[in-house]
C-alpha cells in the first residue's frame, strides 16, 4: 500500500513540475511587495507636509478674499472656469471669436474654446466690452443673436431661435456665449451651470466687497429694479446676495428695512451693528440671514445669505468697504483733476432722488461763476426714463468725446456750455457740463472705472 502511494505522489510531483516557480521567485515577489508599500507610505507622507506647509502660509485656508478655489482640471477662459462639457468632444481649441450684426459689422472681439467631434461641437466664447452693455437689452440692440428670443428678465440669457445658442451679461464688462450643435442642444443649460466666474473684481456699486468665503462665485447679477444686486452662489445650496439700495428708499434705516422685496417677510428682527453703525439682522426665508445698514443717507446696504453660517454673514458686511468721502478734487470716489489757475474746486453737495443718489462738485472761475460742473449719480434707476428727465430737458444725443461714448443734454439754456453723460457701469452715470471747447479735456481729466 506504501509503495502505491508514493508512486502515486511521485507521478504528480513529475506532472506539475514544469509549472513550478523558480527558485528565487517567492523572494522577489515579497521584495517587489515590500517595495510598494515603501512607495504608498512615502506618497501619503508627502502629501501631508505638503497640505501642512500649505497650511501654514495660507494656501489652504476656509476663506478667500476676492477670488473662489481654483480647480487646476477645468479649462479656463478669460477669468471663467468651465466645469462641464459633454463627454467624447476631445480637447478644446482656443479660437478667437466675434460677433457680427445682421449687416456684418464686428460688434464683439473675444475668445473662444471649442471642442469637436464630427459634427458635435461645444464653443464657449468671452468678450470683454467697454462697459455699455449691461443686461439683455444691450445684447439684443448689438443685432447679433439669429433669431433673438427675449428674455423675461434683464439678466437672463438671450437664446437663439433654434435654441443652441445663449448669450449674457455675466458680470460688469464681461459678456459670454455658449453655443452647441443641434444634437447637444439638450446639453447647452447644464454647460452654462458649469461656468464659474473666477476672476470677479471686487468693486461693485461704488463699494468694495473684499470678503467672501471659499468656494462661492459670481453667478448673475440681480434683476431687483430698486437695488444694484450682485449673486454668489456655491455648493450645498450656499447663496449670497449683495443689494446696494441708492435714494429715498435709504433715506433712514426704517426705510431700508421695509424697502426689501414684497415677497419677502423678515423674522427674528433685532437690532445689530455693522463698521460700527446701527443695523438690523433678522432671518428670511428656511435657511436665510440678512443683515441691512445706511453707509450713509440715501445709501443702503442688504446682505442676504443662505445655508451660510451667521459668521460668514456678519464678515461679508464687514468687508463691504465704502469710499472716503469726495478729497481733494474727487467725488463720491470717482478721481478728478480739473483745478488749476483758472479753477478752483467749490463745495461738493448731494441730493437724494426716488431711486439714485447724486454728487456734485462745482468748478469755479476767476469770475466766481461756475465754469465747470461734475455729477456722480448712482443708483437702479440711473438710464430710466425718470432720471433721463432729470439730466436732460430734451432728447439725448449720441456722442462720443474724448474717446467716450455718451450722449450730449439739452441744458435748456442759450449759453456756450454743454452737457455730457455717460455710463461708464451698470447703476453709474457721469453728468458733466463745461464750456463747449474745454468739454474734452474735463472728459479725459475724469478717472472713471
Amino acid at each position: 500500500m506504501r509503495g502505491i502511494e508514493e508512486r502515486l505522489r511521485q507521478g504528480m510531483t513529475d506532472a506539475t513540475r514544469p509549472v513550478l516557480g523558480a527558485p528565487e521567485l517567492a523572494v522577489r515577489v515579497m521584495a517587489r511587495v515590500a517595495l510598494r508599500r515603501r512607495r504608498r507610505r512615502l506618497a501619503a507622507s508627502v502629501a501631508a507636509v505638503a497640505a501642512a506647509v500649505l497650511v501654514t502660509i495660507g494656501v489652504v485656508s476656509p476663506y478667500i478674499v476676492t477670488r473662489p478655489d481654483p480647480v487646476a482640471t477645468s479649462p479656463e477662459l478669460d477669468g471663467v472656469r468651465i466645469g462641464y462639457i459633454p463627454e467624447g468632444l476631445g480637447a478644446p481649441q482656443r479660437l478667437r471669436a466675434q460677433e457680427k450684426d445682421i449687416e456684418g459689422e464686428i460688434r464683439l472681439r473675444g475668445e473662444a474654446l471649442r471642442w469637436q467631434a464630427g459634427s458635435d461641437f461645444v464653443q464657449v466664447s468671452a468678450y470683454r466690452t467697454g462697459g455699455v452693455i449691461h443686461d439683455a437689452m444691450g445684447i439684443l440692440a448689438l443685432n447679433v443673436v439669429d433669431s433673438p428670443v427675449e428674455p423675461r428678465f434683464s439678466d437672463d440669457p438671450v437664446l437663439s431661435g433654434d435654441g443652441t445658442s445663449a448669450m449674457w451679461v455675466a458680470d460688469y464688462r464681461l459678456v459670454l456665449k455658449v453655443t452647441v450643435s443641434a444634437a447637444l442642444k439638450g446639453e447647452r443649460d447644464r454647460i452654462i451651470g458649469g461656468l464659474r466666474l473666477v476672476g470677479w473684481s471686487p468693486a461693485f456699486a461704488g463699494l468694495r466687497v473684499t470678503y467672501m468665503p471659499a468656494g462661492m462665485w459670481v453667478s448673475r447679477k440681480g434683476a431687483d429694479p430698486d437695488a444694484l444686486t450682485r449673486l454668489w452662489q456655491g455648493e450645498s445650496g450656499r447663496r449670497v446676495s449683495i443689494e446696494v439700495v441708492y435714494g429715498r428708499a435709504a433715506a433712514t434705516l426704517e426705510k431700508l428695512r421695509a424697502a426689501g422685496p414684497p415677497q419677502e417677510v423678515l423674522t427674528d428682527v433685532r437690532p445689530a451693528s455693522v463698521h460700527g453703525q446701527p443695523a438690523y439682522a433678522a432671518a428670511t426665508g428656511q435657511a436665510g440671514r440678512v443683515l441691512l445698514w445706511l453707509v450713509k443717507p440715501g445709501t443702503g446696504v442688504r446682505v442676504r445669505g443662505d445655508h451660510l453660517p451667521e459668521g460668514d454673514l456678519v464678515r461679508i458686511a464687514e468687508g463691504i468697504q465704502s469710499p472716503p468721502e469726495s478729497q481733494g478734487e474727487s467725488v463720491d470716489g470717482i478721481a478728478i483733476s480739473l483745478a488749476g489757475p483758472d479753477l478752483r474746486p467749490g463745495p461738493v453737495e448731494t441730493a437724494v432722488a426716488a431711486r439714485w443718489r447724486s454728487t456734485t462738485r462745482r468748478w469755479i472761475g476767476p469770475d466766481g461763476e461756475d465754469t465747470v460742473t461734475v455729477s456722480i449719480q448712482r443708483g437702479a434707476a440711473v438710464l430710466s426714463s425718470t432720471w433721463w428727465r432729470s439730466v436732460s430737458r430734451g432728447e439725448p444725443k449720441p456722442a462720443t468725446i474724448a474717446g467716450v461714448q455718451g450722449n450730449l443734454l439739452d441744458t435748456g439754456a442759450s449759453t456756450s456750455s454743454r452737457k455730457f453723460t455717460w455710463t461708464p457701469e451698470p447703476g453709474l452715470a457721469i453728468v458733466v457740463t463745461a464750456p463747449a471747447d474745454e468739454l474734452r479735456r474735463i472728459v479725459k481729466r475724469i478717472a472713471a472705472p
